[in-house]
């Protein structure tokens, strides 16, 4: 009887509410995780790789994909690596080049072919290296490891120790390379020096460089003329007055189809050539810095204008659209020359300027930042191209307001537009049909979010204490309620 009745009991308890219901939620939980696994081997075959990164750091840029896919020669891609030895950012970006018809992405390993990268290059293969090559034309470019992935080391004396950055410049560089091989003439620019000029700060070369650009200095009070080989010629605010003769140079050099492109800079040094320069091409300077109303500088520095491009389309600027800007850091106001003034052969264009609310400070040295008795009211010019066509050539020349605005904290300042605005500028000079590409590099470290003392207090309360006590409280009420049913 005993027995009869333990086996009726054992066999009631897997055919009880709770049983079933045990076994269904097993059930279901199975089969929920048999998905996932199976949809984790169906997308690993696949190859599907999602960059979650919010500067989509591995993932090629639209300018790049655009450039590639519309390359014609047959391209060859050679990433020098021994197998194992891999950099995973690295590969990860070299590998999508392959998506493009006439790229070939191809691995080499240095111990299998050890005379390999010697037919394309003289310098030492450390390994992680890439080799772009035309095999249309010939024309191949060698890009180090030490370029493509950067790390650069500093002390920490506080902590007498050493921090390191990681920085990835593969697209930027394999990029460059591609328009270096496909490419039939390359731009040099000279950069103006001796009087005093601002000179190009380390990351907006690069960038220029990566357009396959030929950066030289130029002394102008050594120098007898302006090189032949000058495409592009940067004279980046002087606070000293030019001579005569380089005043003579400069327009011959542009009466003979020249490109050129001035900034001016404040300052209470009288500029009378350089001045009488701009003034020939139309454009006059105002002697004054400009302030904008609210909304139209960054909080807090009434002297750094952010200002759209205009509605005038002109041939360098004609990629941007109203949405797009430039940030001119201690603006000095252009204003274009009174019409009956202007040359027949001129042509100008005022591609940026300021608001009607903005005015211009004569005393720069002023606490008052309100408009005040001898101020000049706006609108004022601050990006200004000019042609002048003299004996069917023709000179081409942009002016900017501020010598500022090519430093390299506007490089990826919330997608201002002005170091690829000067980039274009140069292709522009050069006649070149394509834009060209520079792709910055891109922070591999992590960014910390800083939180204030007190801000970081309430959140820990929150988080430790509130959040713990309410659930433990919510349980408890659960609990007892039921232990009273």
């Amino acid at each position: 009887m005993n027995t009869e009745n333990k086996k009726v009991k054992k066999t009631g308890s897997f055919s009880n509410r709770n049983f079933k219901q045990g076994m269904y939620n097993t059930i279901v939980v199975t089969f929920v995780v048999a998905i996932v696994i199976l949809a984790n081997l169906f997308v690993s075959q696949l190859g599907l790789i999602v960059d979650l990164t919010r500067e989509e750091i591995y993932t090629l840029t639209d300018d790049t994909c655009k450039f590639a896919e519309e390359i014609k020669d047959n391209i060859s891609l050679y990433y020098i690596v021994k197998e194992g030895e891999e950099y995973e950012v690295l590969q990860n970006v070299v590998e999508q080049y392959n998506q493009f018809d006439n790229i070939d992405v191809t691995w080499k390993d240095p111990e299998l072919y050890p005379q390999f990268a010697a037919e394309y290059t003289d310098e030492e293969i450390t390994g992680n290296d890439v080799i772009v090559v035309n095999n249309t034309t010939g024309a191949s470019k060698f890009i180090p490891f030490s370029d493509l992935y950067i790390i650069d080391q500093s002390v920490n004396y506080s902590t007498m120790s050493t921090d390191y950055a990681y920085t990835l410049d593969a697209e930027g560089q394999i990029t460059s390379a591609l328009q270096f091989v496909t490419e039939t003439a390359h731009t040099k620019m000279y950069v103006v020096s001796a009087h005093g000029e601002m000179e190009l700060e380390e990351g907006v070369t690069e960038l220029i460089q990566k357009a396959n650009v030929t950066i030289e200095p130029l002394d102008m009070l050594s120098a007898a003329e302006i090189p032949e080989d000058c495409n592009v010629l940067l004279i980046n605010g002087p606070t000293t007055d030019i001579s005569e003769e380089e005043l003579n140079l400069y327009k011959e050099y542009l009466d003979n189809g020249g490109g050129a492109i001035f900034t001016t800079a404040y300052t209470n040094e009288p500029l009378t050539n350089y001045e009488a320069l701009l003034e020939y091409y139309g454009v006059g300077v105002t002697h004054s810095v400009v302030l904008e109303r609210e909304g139209e500088h960054l909080p807090n520095y009434p002297t750094y204008i952010i200002n759209n491009f205009g509605s005038v389309t002109s041939d360098v600027s004609s990629e941007f659209t109203l949405d797009d800007y430039m940030v001119m850091p201690i603006v000095q106001g252009l204003k274009v020359v009174d019409g009956d003034k202007l040359r027949s052969t001129i042509t100008v264009s005022q591609i940026i300027s300021t608001t009607e609310d903005s005015y211009g400070k004569t005393n720069a040295e002023s606490e008052n930042i309100e408009k005040e008795d001898g101020d000049i009211s706006g609108p004022f010019d601050t990006v200004i191209q000019v042609t002048d066509t003299f004996k069917d050539k023709t000179g081409k020349i942009v002016i900017f307001a501020s010598p500022y605005a090519f430093k390299d904290e506007w490089i990826n300042y919330y997608n201002c537009a002005n170091i690829e605005f000067l980039i274009d500028c140069i292709d522009w000079m050069k006649g070149k049909d394509s834009k060209s590409i520079a792709v910055p590099q891109r922070s591999l470290d992590q960014v910390y979010l800083e939180v204030d003392r007190g801000v970081a207090t309430i959140w820990g309360i929150i988080t430790i204490a509130i959040i713990p006590l309410t659930i433990l409280g919510i349980g408890f009420v659960v609990w007892f309620r039921r232990r009273k049913h």
